[in-house]
């Protein structure tokens, strides 16, 4: 049974002076293989996107494109990112995907750059459905410099989303603007890094703790806090549960460049029970 489809634009990354690959597909669909499931991305990418090298084990639906999109990031203050998109693949090619990866357990819709058309969820009848906020929230000047966007239609983009996943940096008074958007999606996830999130429902919000981890990259954190949120959600119904377990997940892939430190189901479960005990002991504070 299909289990995890992402939608969205791989990417090549330049980071720290290296080529790394990174989009919220690649971090989404590798953090699900590290748990068990199945997964699949539906992409647009050029022929230097290599699936059986670049993301072995999972199952990939591409369609060609002249190039593959690539992104230059970089860290200021805070874990502020500044970005140059230099490449741009096509847009999503829905046509791609076969009826049998229409009914996944869990949709994720992880786009970079305004590559997933409105309505898209209402394409599937997934159990559990998320999207990534960024994708809609990123315009580029001609010579590539990433600059925020104003949300122009929200309850398009995200018919059919069952929870939104952003962070404290993508929005100007991010949780005022989340309490807004509850209107359109019932269940958010506002990140903040190592200090967890916001979760917050039209019944109101709980705050989350994350797990203070030695960062080398933050990259790809909040993809594989999605990803493994909807997985756990899909698992257990639990929103406060899924939240805890995917910031512990958040918390390895911080650790290494790009993928290479991503948790399976033991060490995330052995971060969970040392964040509890931070707490007990009266260890953690902000």
């Amino acid at each position: 049974m299909p289990r995890l489809l992402a939608v969205g634009h791989v990417t090549w990354d330049r980071l720290q002076d290296q080529q790394v690959l990174g989009g919220s597909v690649s971090y989404a669909t590798l953090a699900a293989r590290k748990l068990g499931w199945d997964a699949a991305a539906l992409t647009s990418a050029g022929p230097d996107f290599d699936p059986a090298r670049d993301v072995a084990d999972v199952t990939v639906f591409r369609a060609g494109s002249g190039a593959t999109t690539r992104f230059v990031n970089a860290y200021g203050a805070g874990g502020v990112r500044q970005q140059i998109l230099s490449a741009r693949a096509d847009a999503i090619d829905f046509g791609r995907l076969p009826e049998e990866w229409r009914d996944p357990d869990v949709l994720l819709l992880g786009g970079v750059a305004a590559e997933i058309p409105p309505r898209a969820a209402q394409l599937f009848q997934a159990a559990v459905v998320g999207a990534n906020a960024q994708g809609w929230l990123r315009a580029f000047d001609p010579d590539g410099t990433v600059y925020p966007l104003d949300w122009k239609d929200p309850a398009a983009d995200l018919a059919g989303v069952h929870v939104l996943f952003l962070s404290e940096h993508d929005l100007p008074n991010a949780r005022e603007r989340c309490r807004e958007l509850l209107s359109v999606v019932p269940v958010i996830a506002l990140t903040r890094g190592w200090r967890g999130l916001y979760l917050m429902t039209r019944d109101g919000e709980q705050e989350i703790a994350g797990l203070p981890r030695p960062e080398v990259d933050p990259t790809g954190a909040g993809d594989v806090f999605a990803a493994t949120f909807l997985m756990r959600y899909h698992e257990t119904g639990d929103l406060a549960a899924a939240a805890a377990f995917a910031a512990c997940a958040a918390s390895c892939v911080v650790e290494g460049i790009a993928a290479t430190t991503l948790g399976d189901r033991d060490e995330i479960e052995r971060r969970l029970e040392q964040r509890d005990r931070m707490y007990e002991e009266g260890e953690w504070e902000e």
